[in-house]
């Protein structure tokens, strides 16, 4: 078995260009980002055995569909050579990053620009792999988990008719673990940070018209700053689960605290994993004021570090998705009223009442169009094993909270790592128990009820299967 892991890791920026369009939410009144808050960036991490080799490519945007996502992927596997099933797309899933190439029909403003900056995209996602691989080393792993209190279910039952929206249910299931990987050159210097949480990055709202990484850019920052590792966020289920401040209103200016205290969290959890297992032997005393116990610290030997990579593609059960043609009629006719108003100077109130319904029509049509009457619908798992305690495993969907926590449970590994957001993304994944509640996830969402199902076992024996090669 080999036991030496190899690791490199690059960035980009990707940073858009002010005036792209900033489609992201129904209520915003503004069609272009009017300015940059806080940079965007690209990072890509390579793991390697010397045999099998993953690259996760860590993307500050809300994230890349079918197409989109598949015009960078074929730009990194051209460059690297490498297998599809090698390379995974993380998107952090902000909400205040540029349109991400799927039909933002309610948004004509800055348009223009997103097929060059997809195009852009591509090559930088390509040449950050290739770098990564490049400059490849020998790396010692070790990891820590913790706790933090940014995050809250987000399905809250209104007061009145208990209408289920996004906002703060305090009494729902969340999953405020936190957990960070840390890798170390082999002369104990920092290499690399991985982060790992769940929450929506929609602690900007509609009211902000500026291009931000929400809290995930800021978690980073602070984890860098404080340990001088390049850090990876992988979001993790968060398809329930949102921030404790901020989304409908204040966002811009809360975005940095909740990053801020995320971050600060993973960088003690950083201090506090070690790379170098020691065993640690008492052999005397120094007598001082007091006695003082001396000890010496025996390295053991190394992790086994073995690499594993794995893709399977897993069909899940659709739900009716509605009369096609009568959906596209609707959002065709909000459309033209939203050109209208915006021609015509229209007042914002106004203009933000057709905005939601044109997106609202835009998704509910988009779906029924995908799904084109398929009776299952593919989507993707992407699975990493370093050694015989850490995986980590992505899917292609936004997966709930209690998603996320069974495959963990069920995963026969001491760490699991489960991240939706990831490949070629597609849509939320809800739990049976949500769909009697309804709301708006479980009104968008493609799938019927059993799916959640489907997936956490298809998840649980693919790790199965990576840890039986072990």
């Amino acid at each position: 078995m080999a036991t030496t892991l190899l690791a490199g890791i690059a960035r980009a920026d990707i940073t858009p260009p002010i005036g792209i369009a900033h489609a992201n939410w129904g209520a915003q009144t503004h069609e272009r980002a009017a300015g940059i808050d806080l940079p965007l960036e690209l990072t890509a991490l390579a793991l390697s055995d010397g045999e099998a080799t993953s690259v996760i490519i860590d993307i500050a945007c809300c994230w890349l569909w079918g197409g989109t996502a598949a015009q960078v992927l074929a730009s990194v596997l051209e460059l690297t050579g490498l297998p599809d099933y090698a390379v995974r797309l993380s998107y952090t899933h902000t909400h205040s990053g540029p349109t991400g190439g799927s039909d933002q029909s309610w948004v004509t403003g800055g348009a223009e620009m997103v097929d060059s900056y997809i195009a852009g995209l591509g090559h930088k996602a390509a040449g950050a792999a290739w770098a990564a691989l490049r400059d490849m080393q020998r790396v010692r792993i070790a990891g820590a988990v913790g706790e933090s209190t940014i995050s809250v279910n987000r399905r809250f039952p209104r007061p009145g008719d208990g209408a289920i929206v996004v906002g703060r249910n305090w009494e729902g299931l969340v999953n405020r673990e936190v957990n960070v990987l840390r890798l170390d050159t082999m002369d104990g210097k920092p290499f690399a940070a991985i982060v790992h949480f769940g929450c929506h990055p929609i602690t900007v709202g509609p009211d902000n018209d500026q291009i931000t990484p929400d809290y995930p850019g800021v978690v980073k920052q602070v984890v860098e700053a404080n340990t001088g590792a390049p850090t990876v966020f992988l979001q993790g289920a968060a398809g329930d689960i949102g921030p404790v401040r901020g989304v409908a209103r204040d966002g811009a200016n809360q975005y940095r605290r909740l990053g801020a205290m995320l971050g600060l969290e993973a960088a003690k959890l950083w201090w506090e994993a070690d790379p170098v297992p020691t065993q640690e032997t008492y052999v005397g005393t120094l007598e001082s004021g007091a006695p003082l116990a001396q000890y010496e610290d025996t390295p053991l030997p190394d992790r086994a570090a073995a690499v594993r990579v794995a893709r399977t593609i897993v069909h899940l059960p659709m739900k009716e998705p509605g009369d096609e043609a009568a959906l596209k009629e609707a959002l065709d006719t909000h459309n033209h009223e939203l050109a209208e108003l915006r021609a015509a100077g229209a007042d914002a109130a106004s203009i933000r009442l057709v905005t939601m319904k044109a997106k609202r029509a835009s998704m509910r049509y988009l779906l029924a169009h995908d799904i084109n009457r398929q009776d299952s619908w593919p989507i993707e798992l992407y699975a990493t094993a370093i050694g015989d305690d850490i995986a980590l495993i992505g899917m292609s969907v936004e997966p709930f909270a209690a998603i996320g926590m069974a495959i963990q449970e069920g995963s026969p590994f001491a760490r699991t790592l489960v991240s939706g957001y990831s490949g070629l993304s597609f849509a939320y994944l809800p739990t049976a128990d949500a769909y009697p509640l309804g709301g708006y996830e479980i009104e968008i969402t493609p799938f019927a009820p059993e799916a959640a199902e489907i997936a956490i076992a298809a998840a649980i024996d693919l790790l199965h299967q990576l840890k039986a090669q072990a």
